[in-house]
């Protein structure tokens, strides 16, 4: 069993930012410390949003205590999602800074949540920016969309997780570690599936953390998500089922 924390949006209701992560993770085996940048009833995808932003300060001071209480002993993976504002972003390089430097065998995983096609950045340009310069250069792996991956240009991070890749007149996850690339192709469903980055995420890493190889991690990870695409269509769901298909993990 590994510990991640997570830092990315909460949503009541939905299953995408935390709510992805920490389902599939435990559900993998693995104990989840969350950290919301966001507290909101539910995501755009489902209606209108309503709840509070976290402060940069109140993050830093959840960092702060997380430090106090020893926990980076126990940390192995961190993963960082949305950001609303500038001072969370700048808040949470503190705090990556701080764990990495008490506990180097940290691994950090930065899912750059900038924007999509056709849509484009949804993010304040200034957190794009600062995500880009800043959090991506210090992340052993980088984990953007297709939109994403052209935004921040040419990526020197090791590990590599391309997310929704149209290649070849087919639809790709591929993940590249020190040049070697592994992929797993899959059907396009015309649905939009919200969380569906965030999941992928969740179950590539949870895998990994498995013990799987890269091959293994990227297939069950692209297959799961197919399962869960194709159930969706079937019986017509408002957001990702994947409790309904936990038994496929």
């Amino acid at each position: 069993m590994a510990t991640i924390l997570a830092i990315s949006s909460q949503v009541a209701y939905g299953r995408v930012g935390l709510s992805a992560y920490r389902f599939i993770l435990e559900r993998l085996g693995h104990e989840v410390i969350c950290i919301p940048t966001v507290n909101y009833l539910t995501h755009a995808g489902l209606g209108r949003i309503v709840g509070t932003s976290v402060s940069g300060d109140t993050l830093a001071d959840m960092g702060a205590e997380l430090i106090s209480l020893r926990l980076e002993e126990k940390i192995d993976y961190v993963i960082s999602g949305y950001f609303k504002t500038l001072e969370q972003a700048q808040s949470f390089k503190w705090l990556i800074t701080q764990l990495k430097s008490k506990n180097p065998s940290i691994k950090y995983c930065c899912d750059p949540i900038i924007g999509d096609a056709p849509k484009g950045i949804y993010i304040d340009i200034e957190v794009a920016e600062y995500i880009k310069d800043v959090l991506v250069p210090m992340a052993d792996m980088v984990s953007p969309n297709n939109f994403e991956a052209q935004y921040l240009g040419a990526l020197n991070n090791q590990q590599i997780l391309l997310k929704s890749v149209f290649e070849d007149g087919h639809y790709k996850n591929i993940y590249s570690e020190n040049g070697d690339l592994v992929s797993q192709t899959f059907r396009h469903l015309p649905r939009h599936l919200s969380g569906a980055g965030d999941l992928i995420n969740a179950l590539f890493i949870g895998y990994k953390l498995n013990g799987l190889s890269n091959l293994q991690a990227i297939e069950k990870s692209t297959l799961f998500l197919s399962r869960l695409a194709e159930y969706t269509v079937e019986h017509e769901c408002d957001q990702l089922p994947t409790i309904e298909n936990q038994e496929y993990l």
